[in-house]
């Protein structure tokens, strides 16, 4: 299955921070050392996050919109619904 989020990538401070708020409150915030850095780490955590919802029976998010935002797209274990 084939899935696109929002995210936001902001920064630089200390560090670059990534956002995806579909999931956000599973942990879809996180953050790396460049603005590609923070953009794959939050990759991996959606794919990891959808994983997890998978196992549990539990749909994927809705996609909410996001101003100065880029589109993930990640392709998942399971079938497309």
């Amino acid at each position: 299955m084939t899935v696109g989020y929002l995210v936001t990538a902001t920064g630089p401070g200390d560090e670059w921070q990534a956002v995806c708020p579909a999931p956000c409150h599973h942990g879809a915030v996180i953050g790396g050392e460049t603005r590609e850095d923070a953009l794959s780490h939050i990759r991996n955590a959606i794919i990891m996050i959808l994983a997890e919802m998978g196992l549990n029976g539990v749909s994927p998010p809705a996609d909410e919109p996001v101003p100065d935002s880029v589109v993930l797209t990640l392709a998942t274990e399971g079938k497309a619904e």
